[in-house]
C-alpha cells in the first residue's frame, strides 16, 4: 500500500478544516503497542513520543455551506 504524508503545522490542519466548513470531532494519535517494546525497542521508543500518524474524526456542523466544486 502506498501512503502519501508530509509534515506541516497542526493548525495548518485545523486552518483548512475550517475553511472547508468542517469541525472536528476527534483527534487521535496513533501509539505503538507495548508488546512491540520487546521485539523492537528503538523504534517503539520513537513512536511512543513521536506518533507518526494522526487521524481526525470531522463532521459538517448543520447550516455549513457546501464548498465542493460543482459536479455537474
Amino acid at each position: 500500500m502506498t501512503h502519501r504524508y508530509w509534515r506541516q503545522p497542526l493548525q495548518a490542519w485545523f486552518d483548512e478544516f475550517t475553511a472547508a466548513g468542517l469541525a472536528v470531532d476527534r483527534l487521535v494519535e496513533h501509539r505503538p503497542a507495548h508488546s512491540m517494546v520487546r521485539h523492537h525497542p528503538t523504534v517503539y521508543e520513537k513512536l511512543a513520543h513521536q506518533p507518526g500518524f494522526i487521524a481526525f474524526q470531522l463532521h459538517k456542523p448543520p447550516g455549513a455551506p457546501d464548498l465542493r466544486p460543482d459536479q455537474s
